[in-house]
């Protein structure tokens, strides 16, 4: 056991940051359904063709997908060096 989760750490922080920046993109189709999520911007302005909202809702989600990807990259990085593995 103490060698194995030092091992597995960085493939399970890995499927984290994955699956989250996922559940991301699919809350934000969650709108279709009348939910208000992160989508209800962009699909207010599909129904309306304003480009400028949807625009400005994909490129605030796009925004915090890169974020939450890259702080959770970082995390990665630092357990697998922490661990003794080096860059993932």
């Amino acid at each position: 056991v103490k060698v194995e989760l030092p091992l597995s750490a960085p493939i399970i922080l890995g499927g984290i940051r994955l699956s989250v920046v996922i559940s991301l993109a699919t809350a934000t189709i969650g709108s279709t359904v009348a939910a208000r999520t992160l989508g209800e911007v962009i699909i207010a302005g599909l129904l309306s063709n304003n480009l400028a909202f949807i625009l400005q809702g994909g490129l605030i989600v796009a925004a915090l997908a890169v974020l939450i990807y890259d702080g959770l990259s970082a995390i990665e990085r630092y357990t697998a060096r922490r661990m003794g593995q080096g860059t993932a």
